[in-house]
């Protein structure tokens, strides 16, 4: 069954979900990354980790719903 969404919700920030509807760009960003548990994937210029997946199916259109944590890259910077 073909993604027709894809749902990012950050756990730090759930009431601004990150959503992809585009054809197109679901398939770009599958081809990019792997949707797999701790994998570390790039949205709107900032970096999370996954931490759920899960598929919702609803009227025949396949929703996939993702749980990220957002990566402060400053905050884990190593010191010199």
């Amino acid at each position: 069954m073909e993604i027709r969404k894809i749902t990012f919700i950050d756990s730090k920030n759930p009431e601004n979900p990150v959503v992809i509807e585009q054809t197109e760009d679901i398939t770009n960003f599958l081809e990019t990354f792997r949707l797999e548990m701790n994998e570390v994937i790039e949205l709107n210029d900032a970096m999370y980790t996954v931490k759920s997946i899960s598929e919702k199916d609803e009227d025949g259109k396949n929703e996939i719903i993702v749980g990220v944590e957002f990566i402060d890259l400053i905050e884990n910077q190593p010191t010199a």
